[in-house]
């Protein structure tokens, strides 16, 4: 993709690359002390497991609470129907990651979160980069996860979609740990209410609001692949007006490099540093208003001349709510971000920035007694930027949108269908729909039987449609689902969850060789594919200090093509899975002070293709937490992927064992 440049031409190019790399480059934070690793949690376990008799393990009143089966079943997640509903009671595959769950894990930053819920296929391909996607298509391995496009995510109603090609930069999306109120990952699409591009699934990220965040926290941690990492936050009230709350926060990481299998240094080194405010307004029962912020900066690659790679954005997000009833509810939501990513020092330096602008509005009411009707719409506006290999190099990107749903009560509130339908206009393709039809039947409070059949799109990204130019015009993607799932509890300590489902793809990307030249290959929509899987979840409370949660996911497709130009490599471009995969979390507190946790995975070989692209056997990880807390302090003891020296998970860098101490504190 590199222009063919003079000499002469790239070394102005290389010297004006440079320049706009000073005066965008972002301070740092460094730390004078040193990494280390720390083993006493592996020689303390004999002790912890026989502790487990004694008479003593009795957990406060606030800490049953939060263990409660009952009420991890009553949480209300959004993510499906824009609306609070229970947990038990949602027509989709949906698990939810609490506040409870993080802070028995062992990650440090988001993406590794999302090894506690089975139902996604997360790989890390790298120091700071991870392959996630739900039902399949992940994509290269080689790739680093930069091809995986058909997941939405969104952080507190902001969506971190890029438009460059059509996934995450999962890098910098770089929440506060502490400050997550709960991470709802829906498998299957969920485009009839969130848009574009939310074909296999959805990530909601809900952050806690500032009311809930009071007083002073601070942690440090420190080990051999974390090298250092450190956070504070300050949570108040304000003094002029007490129904408006706050905080701030800063946090700074720096992560140490892979390796590559030969042993030799992957130079993949990364640091970052993060702000950020809220601000929740309560001037009434019935009003809210939430302003909140953040802004970043990151080195990565940093011992790497030809790829390292600077980033820093800003982001700003207004919303207001207005409850008319239970039944009513008025949502207006509006933000800005800005993303911006430099490679200064390659051959052929790349540059791209990206403006986002953006409005909501969604109005909810019932219509007589059956009929719940929510419907609204809005405008995003995205601005891009770049210096090479797109054609144009900067683009307006404006989509329009308006959805509605009715959600309809069919017989004595247990069977429900809600049907509805997103509509939308996009500079790429046009008009698109995306309709969906789903049914639950709740026959009593321990078990919902749900279906549903959706139709969804991925538009196409700039990486699609202007990066190798040809009179061939991209396309959406298409996708018709079909989904069947029962949630149920059969007895008090025990909660499970299922979902099968089987999806038709139709326009599916291509790499097609041409005739021409000057163009001998470019994408377009000549493959087509079926995929199909079964998803299962779980928790089981064991005792009042214990629970288990975990489960299972086995997956599978076909793609094939429709016509002899498309290269054999397009089926590895877009889909390289595996097809099971299982996780287990078990959360045990000891004593009052001492908590161990444990994480176990299992992920099966994806086999190599063309190209050279190798194979990816089979692993299991284990990650396990030693933690002991005292009035407000908290010291752990970490290890992650405990059963191998180093492994690979994608791409070519190897992911190793490593260690972390890590000490908190809560005023």
């Amino acid at each position: 993709m590199a222009d063919n440049l003079t000499p002469t031409q790239g070394s102005n190019r290389n010297r004006n690359v440079e320049n706009n790399f000073r005066s965008e480059r972002t301070w740092r934070t460094v730390f004078p002390y040193n990494p280390f690793i720390i083993f006493l949690f592996l020689a303390l376990v004999p002790a912890i497991l026989e502790a487990q008799v004694e008479d003593t393990l009795l957990l406060p009143a606030e800490r049953l609470k939060k263990l409660s089966l009952e009420d991890l079943m009553n949480i209300e997640v959004v993510s499906v129907s824009m609306r609070a509903e229970k947990l038990s009671e949602v027509a989709s595959a949906i698990q939810v990651i609490t506040d409870n769950d993080i802070a028995h894990s062992a990650a440090t930053r988001l993406p590794e979160l999302l090894k506690l819920t089975p139902n996604i296929q997360m790989a890390q391909a790298n120091s700071h980069d991870w392959a996630i996607t739900a039902r399949g298509f992940n994509g290269l391995p080689s790739a680093g996860g930069i091809v995986a496009n058909k997941l939405l995510v969104m952080i507190d109603g902001r969506s971190v979609y890029s438009p460059l090609f059509g996934g995450v930069f999962w890098d910098v999306q770089n929440v506060m740990l502490e400050d997550v109120d709960k991470i709802e990952v829906v498998s299957g699409p969920g485009g009839t209410l969130w848009g574009a591009n939310a074909v296999n699934g959805v990530i909601n990220v809900v952050t806690k609001s500032s009311r809930e965040t009071q007083g002073l926290y601070v942690s440090g941690a420190s080990g051999n692949l974390l090298n250092d990492m450190a956070a504070v936050r300050i949570g108040a009230r304000s003094r002029v007006d007490t129904n408006l709350y706050y905080r701030i926060y800063a946090q700074h990481f720096d992560q140490n490099s892979t390796l590559f299998q030969s042993g030799a240094s992957a130079r993949d080194a990364w640091d970052m540093v993060q702000g950020g405010f809220r601000m929740d307004y309560y001037p009434s029962k019935a009003n809210i208003l939430t302003l909140q912020g953040d802004f970043y900066g990151g080195d990565e690659n940093k011992d790497s001349l030809l790829t390292r790679q600077i980033t820093n954005g800003q982001n700003v997000l207004g919303r207001f709510t207005h409850v008319f009833s239970d039944k009513s509810d008025l949502k207006i939501q509006a933000y800005y971000d800005r993303t911006y990513r430099l490679q200064p020092t390659a051959v052929a330096p790349f540059l791209y920035s990206l403006n986002t602008y953006d409005l909501d509005i969604q109005h909810r009411f019932s219509l007589g007694e059956r009929n719940s009707i929510l419907y609204g719409g809005g405008y995003r506006l995205e601005e891009d930027n770049t210096n090479r290999s797109l054609t144009p190099l900067s683009r307006e990107m404006p989509v329009y949108n308006v959805f509605i749903q009715d959600e309809i009560a069919l017989f004595a509130q247990k069977l429900k269908m809600t049907v509805g339908s997103k509509f939308l206009n996009n500079v790429f393709t046009g008009f698109e729909f995306q309709p969906c039809v789903r049914l639950a039947w709740t026959p009593g409070k321990s078990q919902t039987l749900w279906a549903s059949v959706s139709r969804a799109v991925r538009t196409p990204s700039r990486f699609d449609s202007d990066i190798l130019t040809s009179d061939v015009k991209f396309q959406s993607e298409k996708v018709m689902a079909y989904e069947l799932g029962y949630h149920l509890s059969p007895v008090k300590q025990l909660t499970l969850s299922f979902a099968a489902f089987f999806n038709h793809y139709n326009q599916l990307r291509s790499i097609d060789q041409t005739t021409s030249t000057t163009t001998p290959f470019i994408f377009t929509n000549d493959q087509r594919a079926e995929s199909w899987g079964f998803e299962f979840s779980g928790n089981y409370q064991v005792m009042e200090q214990w629970r288990l949660r975990g489960g299972y996911t086995y997956f599978d497709r076909n793609i094939w093509a429709v016509t002899p130009a498309v290269l054999p490599i397009s089926v590895a471009f877009e889909s390289m899975d595996p097809k099971n995969t299982w996780m287990i979390q078990s959360m045990l507190d000891v004593t009052r002070s001492l908590t161990f946790d444990l994480v176990g995975r299992y992920v099966d070989p994806v086999p190599g293709a063309q190209y050279s692209i190798p194979d990816v056997p089979a692993y299991y990880t284990c990650d396990a937490r030693l933690a002991w807390h005292r009035k407000g302090i908290e010291i752990s003891l970490v290890g992650q992927n405990l059963l191998q020296e180093s492994h690979i998970e994608t791409g070519r860098s190897t992911i190793p064992r490593a260690f972390y101490a890590k000490i908190t504190c809560k005023f």
